[in-house]
């Protein structure tokens, strides 16, 4: 059965063969769909649009998690906004002694892939060294007085219109840099930049307003369309290409380099 799934919210979409669905169901918050699709595989869907499949699992999530972490000396807890596939925390915890918070609204999200992703995730949900809080974002980072080194806002798409738009604007923003530790960093993803062009170049604007330092790096992803992205910024830390010091099955020192490269080598030099 061939089916469309939406790259936003204009009718952009991408078509697939579905051999078979396994998960079709509400939450409270969104609609959950976890399926097998010829070429990408095992995929999570959420209101329609494909998040992550087995085909970039690798690609999307050691990207994410690496190339900030290596940049960080002993790092000791970080925070995810969003994540509930487990697959961003797998990654993390695999820093020694690393204590990772992770913060995502939908429980049933988490409780899903817990079962059907389990081969993306790798049993991260039942490490003594992972906290789940399930509960909305910003009431959580109001409410800490931890301090992380590095706090990922793993969310759903940044479209205006989403609900995960509110976890990224100037309050937002302000309330992440005051978890961080001296420097810290805070990453994000921001979507298809050949899509959405506006939402990486918004967000990394909104992020030069309250930080010393900001940049971008992204992947080429079949399962993200092309050319995905993400922003970072920290106050002390310039993010830059180095060789993951933890055990990966994609990511090395060439390949984070092109992350930081891809950009202006597919749309040309940008200002």
């Amino acid at each position: 059965m061939l089916v469309k799934y939406d790259l936003d919210a204009k009718g952009t979409g991408h078509v697939f063969e579905r051999k078979s669905l396994i998960v079709d169901e509400r939450s409270d918050y969104q609609k959950i769909e976890i399926a097998d699709l010829d070429i990408l595989g095992r995929v999570l869907v959420l209101d329609n649009i494909i998040q992550l499949s087995s085909l970039d699992c690798d690609r999307y999530h050691e990207t994410f998690a690496h190339v900030p972490m290596s940049c960080i000396n002993n790092p000791t807890r970080a925070l995810i906004l969003g994540g509930g596939d487990g697959i961003l925390a797998k990654e993390l915890l695999k820093y020694s002694g690393l204590i990772v918070d992770m913060v995502d609204i939908d429980e049933r999200v988490c409780q899903l892939s817990k079962i059907h992703l389990s081969d993306m995730n790798a049993g991260a949900f039942d490490s003594d060294r992972l906290n789940l809080y399930y509960e909305d974002a910003l009431a959580f980072c109001s409410g800490t007085s931890r301090k992380y080194d590095v706090i990922y806002g793993d969310i759903t798409d940044p479209h205006p219109d989403s609900p995960s738009n509110s976890l990224l604007g100037k309050d937002a923003i302000d309330l992440y840099k005051s978890l961080l530790k001296d420097g810290g960093v805070l990453a994000v993803q921001t979507d298809n930049v050949q899509i959405a062009p506006e939402h990486m170049d918004n967000i990394k604007s909104a992020l030069g307003e309250s930080f010393e330092l900001t940049g971008d790096f992204s992947i080429v992803a079949l399962t993200l369309s092309s050319l995905f992205s993400f922003v970072w910024a920290s106050d002390g830390t310039d993010v830059v290409p180095k060789s993951p010091i933890v055990t990966t099955n994609w990511l090395n020192k060439i390949r984070s380099e092109f992350c930081f490269e891809v950009l202006d080598l597919a749309l040309g030099e940008r200002s």
